[in-house]
């Protein structure tokens, strides 16, 4: 086998389909759809006697089976590369058929080394590190915000107090919007499926803030919302991944999933104050604002990696005067 040599992607489970990494919706994306039907099944577990202790119980058998299909995955090719077992990554590629430039993934392993936490905030990755954790924070908190308190919002709008209907109204939209994401996220490229989006969103939220008493802008500024904000998180499963070289990936995106977090937990634990306090202009219009920041950051700072290999991801990822 030819040292740099890229085999077409067949069975390398868990991967996008030119990069040894997890599918689109891997992560937040398909956690998201399968978030929402679980959502409504818990809310009727709240009628049933101890229904509170059995929805709680039944995350244990969840996490149970996905321990079991985890048994078995072998590591990972590149991390394999970064850390000079060249032969083992060559056997696994060679035996899953997963398209990786080994000789990019030597040279990358070359220039940056062994790299710590620190240097995430270096001149090279400084640039990696601001989108990735700004894009994932604009994009779950107001989805999280606005997603916890939904049916508070809905009464805040006198759209009536009906929490099952307005529930399944937000979970399968949020579910469709997850689902297309998936499927045209290799298709139509990164930025196209990030930016426009956050623009749109925006928008969206602002339109209903203006006009709180319209009821066709209301359901469709949030409908609109809801779906392309869940067809965006499909990114998070990828998009992370690739902006950073294979010494830095894990910190990385450990670090971008660590600031996404405080973004959902900001979020929630501001919405219902703003409501009380400044009311649900004042609330919808930060919450464009949020995705407005998303938009702009994402506009000068999101590389397109679409078909790239995470090697020459990262490098695009850096800019033209770091890669």
């Amino acid at each position: 086998m030819e040292s740099g040599r890229q085999v077409p992607a067949a069975a390398d489970a868990g991967r996008v389909q030119r990069r040894d990494g997890p599918r689109p919706g891997g992560t937040d994306g398909g956690l998201r759809g399968l978030l929402h039907p679980a959502t409504v099944v818990g809310a009727r577990f709240a009628d049933v006697d101890g229904g509170r202790r059995w929805s709680l119980a039944s995350s244990a058998v969840i996490a149970v089976v996905c321990v079991s299909l985890r048994g078995g995955i072998p590591e990972s090719a590149c991390w394999l590369l970064s850390k000079g077992r060249r032969e083992e990554a060559e056997a696994l590629i060679e035996r899953y058929g997963i398209e990786i430039d080994v000789d990019a993934e030597l040279d990358e392993r070359t220039a940056t080394g062994q790299a710590g936490f620190w240097a995430l905030f270096s001149k090279d990755h400084l640039r990696s590190t601001v989108f990735a954790s700004v894009f994932w924070a604009a994009l779950v908190l107001p989805y999280f915000a606005i997603g916890t308190f939904w049916t508070q919002v809905f009464d805040a709008l006198n759209m009536g107090d009906n929490a099952v209907a307005a529930l399944l109204v937000y979970s399968f939209t949020a579910v469709a919007g997850v689902t297309a994401g998936c499927l045209v996220v290799d298709r139509i490229g990164r930025r196209r499926l990030l930016i426009p989006p956050f623009w749109i969103t925006a928008v969206c939220l602002a339109l209903v803030a203006v006009w709180l008493h319209s009821t066709p802008v209301i359901v469709g500024g949030f409908l609109f919302f809801i779906f392309l904000n869940a067809a965006s998180s499909a990114l998070t499963a990828v998009y992370p991944l690739e902006v950073f070289p294979t010494s830095l990936r894990a910190t990385g995106v450990g670090f971008a999933t660590a600031m996404s977090r405080v973004g959902a937990a900001v979020g929630t634990f501001l919405l219902p104050m703003g409501l009380d306090r400044f009311g649900v202009e004042f609330v919808l219009l930060v919450g464009a604002g949020v995705l407005a920041l998303g938009g702009l950051v994402s506009q000068f700072l999101a590389p397109e990696t679409t078909d790239l290999d995470l090697a020459k991801a990262a490098r695009t990822a850096r800019g033209p005067e770091n890669g």
